[in-house]
């Protein structure tokens, strides 16, 4: 096998994880807004992706054993593959994996913001669910304050001399 079909394989790892980036840079929009029909959507699509990237992750390990001819014993990085590689392929494998890299840890980023945007939106909800909540009274069947037994001085609810 050769470092053509491997650098394909990447290439197409790298289009996926932009596509990804991209997908996560409006869902940061979306939440912002607030429109749960377009987060589902965005969603939607985001599992779309990952699954592409997970099938392709699968082959770019099949396509790096057959190209160093190892058997699956252990994962195969792109750093092995660009130690065996002749000097020309090398160079393009460095730079796509400086790529992937690169986007991998934009992408990470854009993830963390979306995880702070909503924690701090399921917050205020349950900020807001507590305010409108009456407050809860203890449910204990006991003996009644004293205080609240004592008959008050004063008028009284019935008028006698009616």
């Amino acid at each position: 096998m050769s470092a053509e079909t491997l650098i394909a394989n990447l290439t197409k790892q790298y289009q996926l994880h932009e596509s990804l980036l991209r997908n996560a840079l409006k869902k940061t929009e979306v939440l912002k807004k607030g429109d749960v029909d377009s987060l589902q959507e965005v969603m939607r699509e985001e599992q779309k992706l990952i699954a592409a990237i997970t099938m392709m992750e699968n082959e770019r390990q099949t396509t790096a054993q057959s190209f160093l001819k190892k058997n699956a014993e252990s994962q195969i990085t792109i750093a092995d593959c660009i130690t065996a590689a002749a000097p020309e392929a090398a160079e393009t494998l460095r730079a796509l994996q400086e790529q992937l890299v690169s986007v991998i840890a934009k992408l990470q980023e854009q993830n963390d913001l979306n995880q702070q945007i909503i924690y701090q939106t399921l917050q205020f909800v349950n900020i807001n669910l507590d305010v409108l909540q009456p407050g809860k009274e203890a449910a204990a069947y006991g003996r009644p304050d004293v205080k609240k037994q004592q008959a008050k001085p004063g008028k009284s609810f019935f008028d006698s001399k009616a």
